[in-house]
């Protein structure tokens, strides 16, 4: 009774464990499609132009590599010949807190008042 109850539990296990591989090739299977996008695109265009550099940007974010990111937006940002975007700023902002440079983040949000006030003054 013993064996056979062990032996249930054995077969049950294997099914678990047949289950669970068979779950792992599909999610393996499934290939990061901005990755291999990102590779293409990095084949005909300069990802670190104005153009494409948020890609650049969200590509390393997605990798983990937060200060290379925030590397390549800040030249961004410096290189762009229009004036300042606030969607970039804002970016750096939220890299900055994701990061955890905290008193960095605070000097961007007040420097934020300036480059982008509410109402332009009144002469």
């Amino acid at each position: 009774m013993v064996k056979a109850s062990s032996l249930a539990l054995s077969k049950d296990s294997k099914d678990v464990e047949k289950a669970h591989d068979q779950s792992q090739p599909e999610s393996g299977i499934q290939p990061d499609l901005f990755e291999e996008n990102f590779k293409e695109l990095k084949k005909w265009v300069d990802v670190k132009s104005s153009k494409y550099g948020t890609l650049l940007v969200l590509r390393e974010r997605r990798s983990g590599r937060l200060r290379t990111a925030l590397k390549a937006l800040n030249d961004i940002i410096q290189d762009d010949g229009e004036p300042p975007k606030k969607k970039l700023y804002e970016l750096k902002l939220s890299l900055l807190d994701e990061i955890g440079w905290s008193h960095l983040a605070t000097f961007e949000r007040q420097w934020m008042h300036v480059r982008f006030p509410a109402s332009l003054p009144l002469f």
